[in-house]
């Protein structure tokens, strides 16, 4: 009896001893880093910056920086080569906080050369799809590299279209003669323009006629556009008098047309900005 007791003794200090022992933990994967899209900042609709923010979490202390290696632009589904510049902190070295292996974060900015775009004749959409990718590479590990990418999905901002109809004599007097320019101005983006501020300058078959300036907010709804009148007074007595026989005989008229206006979109992203504009044509010079 005393030999089964000992028995059941030793069989049940072993089960309490296994149950005991310690399991092995599994170490977790470093959370990955993060880069998302955070605004687009903009004098004019042709130069853009947009903003991105990398966040890494560094569990690892022995790691003191984070390289990145290359970067490149997906836009609206082509990998781009140019027309775009990255800002970075630090000549793309970003310090890790290695007191805990914390968190850090490091802002980014991308600038978008809208124009350039252009000139090399890709085809822009209604919206932009941008995705900015990384290649970041960990401490001086060799092959310890990762992808990381955000998106920016925003509207882009196309100028203002404005076309003269026809060129209209309102009054012909000794010193000054009145001009009735009918204009058409296009707004080929899908949201709602405003312009104010409107200053130009008219000139008929290479000579300056007269200039002018609306104070009025000219509003224009998103793909369409206005029709209205800009009124402007030439004044003889600093130009040559055969101008206004000139002008008062003309049936049609060579013109150029030029100015600047101030323009804001309602997108809440882009401030005001001034657009400049020279467009010229012919025209119908009306006697009225």
């Amino acid at each position: 009896m005393k030999s089964f007791s000992f028995l059941f003794l030793l069989l049940g200090s072993l089960f309490i001893a296994c149950r005991t022992q310690a399991v092995p933990q599994v170490e977790s994967p470093p959370p990955a880093p993060q880069l998302s899209f955070q605004t687009v900042r903009a004098e004019n609709p042709s130069q853009l910056q947009l903003d991105f923010l990398l966040e890494i979490n560094n569990p690892d202390s022995s790691l003191d920086s984070i390289k990145m290696e290359s970067w490149h632009v997906v836009l609206n589904g082509n990998r781009v080569s140019n027309a775009f510049s990255l800002e970075i902190e630090e000549n793309s070295v970003f310090p890790l906080s290695t007191s805990s292996g914390g968190p850090a974060s490091f802002p980014l900015v991308l600038n978008m050369d809208v124009a350039a775009l252009i000139a090399q004749g890709l085809t822009l959409e209604d919206d932009y799809n941008i995705n900015l990718v990384l290649e970041l590479s960990y401490g001086s590990e060799p092959g310890k590299r990762l992808e990381v990418s955000g998106l920016a999905d925003f509207p882009k901002v196309q100028m203002p279209e404005f076309r003269i109809i026809n060129i209209a004599i309102l009054k012909a007097e000794l010193v000054n003669t009145r001009f009735r320019v009918a204009i058409r101005i296009a707004n080929p983006n899908p949201f709602p323009v405003e312009l104010s501020a409107f200053n130009y300058q008219l000139y008929g078959n290479d000579r300056f006629w007269a200039e002018g300036t609306e104070r009025n907010i000219i509003q224009i709804p998103g793909k369409s556009s206005v029709e209205g009148y800009l009124f402007m007074l030439m004044n003889f007595i600093d130009m040559e008098r055969n101008l206004l026989d000139q002008i008062i005989n003309l049936i049609d008229v060579n013109y150029r047309f030029t100015g600047e206006a101030q323009v804001s979109t309602g997108v809440e992203y882009l401030p005001k900005f001034n657009t400049a504009f020279n467009l010229s044509g012919y025209s119908q010079v009306l006697d009225h």
